[in-house]
């Protein structure tokens, strides 16, 4: 495979912005269930029952300090895989709002840029064209859970 070819990726509708990953990042897409125990911090929801595995999930949206919209018929929740392979924390669940989409990443369109987002889970935008479409920090999102956990 060469540097040219295409990535294949998902669009993962968050409220008000969907983010970006590799479809090799993403282990499965269900159906929203709340989840158990929740937690005191903002953007930590709680666990679900997954594949007979606990997994954790956040609310990108609460994170960034913003209010997660209420989760409605089309919510689905995103089982993605740590980037490491981190066998105490293999997964991560991320809220989404809507039904992900396909998206094919090519090196002419794909840019990361750094530009005006303030939240410490964003990289940035992953399209010049497109404001809403932005690249998730997926350690970031990994290490708040590990922090959070009781010891």
């Amino acid at each position: 495979m060469s540097e040219q070819d295409p990535i294949r990726c998902m669009q993962l509708p968050l409220d008000g912005m969907q983010i970006l990953v590799p479809n090799v990042a993403v282990a499965e897409i269900i159906g929203f269930a709340d989840p158990e125990q929740p937690r005191e911090e903002p953007g930590l929801r709680g666990e679900i029952h997954w594949r007979g595995v606990m997994v954790p999930v956040v609310s990108v949206e609460e994170l960034c300090g913003k209010t997660l919209a209420e989760p409605g018929p089309r919510s689905r929740i995103a089982v993605i895989y740590q980037p490491d392979g981190d066998p105490d924390l293999p997964y991560l669940g991320i809220i989404l709002q809507d039904i992900p989409r396909g998206y094919l990443a090519d090196e002419d369109r794909m840019q990361l840029l750094l530009d005006g987002h303030d939240c410490p889970y964003l990289l940035g935008r992953a399209d010049p064209m497109l404001d809403h479409l932005l690249v998730p920090d997926l350690d970031a999102l990994f290490d708040v859970v590990r922090r959070s956990s009781p010891a």
